[in-house]
């Protein structure tokens, strides 16, 4: 089999659990040499941007066990079998307990594509209703109301370092300030 100017020769699963999956391939490199390459399979992600009547957007702040480090996130969480509307609406529900009545599409974007076929897709969410979240038990997190420039300026000073975050908050903030970042 052929991807491009790549030659499988081989492919197994190195690694599996529920969460990811490890695909090894033996390959003839462009370059005509062998080689190895490793894919991961991690499902996809869907990201909320929660936007309140007042332009605060639904901030979590998370311990993330792989990077032993509570991080500023939006909303969000992987998905299999879901459309991507679908699992957004699931993990903003999950997660902070909010209902939106409008949503619009941020576009997908492809995380860490040289080892990944993992997708994540971001949506802003708006006309908000807040009930009781539903979070699963290895979720440690808080819910903040951090206004929607505040939270961009977060990402720009490196305080938003989430690269599903720092996307998805710059795009809602792009689509609802067309001229924001216009010089005055």
């Amino acid at each position: 089999m052929r991807r491009h100017q790549w030659t499988i020769l081989s492919e197994r699963i190195a690694y599996r659990n529920p969460w990811i999956q490890v695909v090894e391939y033996d390959v003839l490199r462009p370059d005509g040499q062998p080689g190895l390459y490793g894919v991961m399979d991690a499902g996809h992600n869907a990201g909320v941007v929660a936007v309140d009547e007042q332009n605060r957007v639904a901030l979590l702040r998370e311990f993330v066990f792989p990077v032993n480090q509570f991080l500023w996130q939006i909303p969000s969480g992987q998905f299999r079998d879901e459309a991507p509307e679908e699992a957004a609406a699931r993990e903003l529900r999950e997660e902070t307990g909010i209902v939106a009545g409008s949503w619009m599409a941020l576009g997908m974007a492809h995380l860490s594509a040289g080892i990944s076929t993992q997708e994540t897709h971001l949506f802003l969410a708006r006309d908000l209703s807040v009930g009781e979240s539903d979070r699963e038990p290895t979720e440690t997190m808080t819910l903040s109301w951090v206004p929607l420039l505040d939270a961009v300026q977060m990402c720009l000073r490196g305080d938003i370092t989430d690269a599903v975050s720092v996307m998805a908050l710059l795009k809602a903030f792009l689509c609802m300030n067309p001229n924001g970042l216009e010089r005055r």
